[in-house]
């Protein structure tokens, strides 16, 4: 051990070894945090969607930058199901094949992790575009995120439990979500039979 106590060339591996650590702990920090603070934007803009969607029908609010966003989310998120859906195919489950990754297809395994993270950040760019006024989006996004969850899951086995929760609590988002767009067509229907029985009178 003191061999290699004294040894230069093994102290400055120890030391890059080192800082490459902290840099890498740094990153996953920031990323975490991101994390939270996406699940919180949308847990807010779901808020929002809530009260907006009680007080008058949806308006089909586009705008370039949304429309850039969503092109660039679905393009990502076509290679993204076809990324699963290779991995799927030597595998019994999902999460299995993903963790085979490891062993048997490394380069797949980095294009994955580079397309999983490419999705988060947008997703996140996307919470900060008022995403409630695009709820049918919101929906689609929200069940892309359980998916992205998954796969940081097996990709992060240290974080494995944070986003086992973060994804279900998209999951709870996803239903509410559902239920509130269920009552924003009865609100809708109910606009429309008041518009038709005007017409009828006049």
């Amino acid at each position: 051990m003191e061999y290699y106590n004294n040894d230069p060339y093994f102290e400055e591996e120890l030391e890059q070894f080192n800082d490459w650590y902290k840099i890498e702990g740094i990153n996953k920090i920031k990323e975490l945090s991101r994390q939270l603070r996406t699940l919180f934007k949308y847990k807010s803009e779901v808020i929002k969607f809530r009260y907006h969607s009680t007080l008058s029908p949806t308006v089909n609010h586009t705008n370039p930058t949304f429309l850039t966003l969503k092109q660039k989310i679905e393009t990502l998120t076509l290679e993204f199901i076809k990324l699963l859906k290779k991995i799927k195919e030597s595998a019994q489950t999902l999460e299995q094949g993903i963790l085979n990754l490891f062993l048997n297809n490394t380069t797949l395994l980095k294009k994955l992790s580079k397309i999983t993270d490419l999705l988060f950040i947008l997703i996140h760019k996307f919470s900060e575009d008022r995403p409630h006024r695009q709820p049918n989006y919101l929906k689609f996004v929200i069940k892309l995120i359980n998916y992205l969850c998954l796969v940081k899951k097996c990709l992060y086995t240290q974080f494995s439990e944070f986003f086992e929760e973060l994804s279900k609590n998209y999951k709870n988002l996803e239903e509410e979500l559902t239920q509130l767009s269920h009552k924003q067509v009865s609100f809708e229907e109910v606009i429309k039979e008041k518009i038709l029985e005007e017409r009828s009178m006049s």
